[in-house]
């Protein structure tokens, strides 16, 4: 079987487009598969023996433990799992962009006033939203949770926005 690759090449060539043109209308014919990062990592980690992880991974299915993975492969009618992880196989995916958000305590002004992460220590503080890489002012859901502010979410004295859409 032709891989993506030498598709897009044989395109190119016989239709004497550039390969931009060829991967774009290749693209189109077989869409990618846009997964959430943790499908992407387990895809990454076995992808060489697929089908052998695939079936050894629902074999061992009750001694697996439960993450976001298994969740996902556990919705299989909503997600198609197997037939997402082979269409990653055969026409390459692509990783959902995660939501990111603004947090600021309501009512506090000034400079010190927008959750911040500082990605050299990984502390937390309240700054302002700055655009130095070592301070990082934009976070994702699973973060926030995951440092233990889940709670802002549902907080009536905190302002939390969705910076891709516009509101930060």
């Amino acid at each position: 079987m032709m891989d993506r690759q030498e598709a897009v090449q044989k395109l190119a060539t016989a239709g004497r487009l550039s390969i931009a043109h060829a991967e774009d209308l290749y693209d189109s014919f077989f869409p990618r598969p846009v997964v959430p990062q943790y499908v992407a990592d387990w895809y990454e980690e076995h992808k060489e023996e697929l089908n052998e992880s695939i079936w050894e991974y629902l074999v061992n299915w009750d001694e697996i433990p439960w993450d976001d993975f298994k969740r996902w492969m556990s919705h299989t009618y909503s997600t198609q799992a197997l037939t997402t992880l082979v269409n990653m196989h055969r026409f390459g995916y692509e990783v959902e962009k995660e939501t990111r958000y603004t947090v600021r305590i309501k009512g506090i002004g000034g400079y010190s006033k927008y959750l911040n992460q500082d990605t050299n220590t990984q502390r937390w503080l309240f700054a302002s939203k700055t655009e130095l890489e070592r301070f990082r002012a934009h976070h994702t859901r699973k973060e926030l949770e995951a440092n233990g502010f889940g709670w802002v979410f549902s907080c009536e004295g905190v302002e939390v926005k969705d910076v891709d859409d516009g509101n930060d």
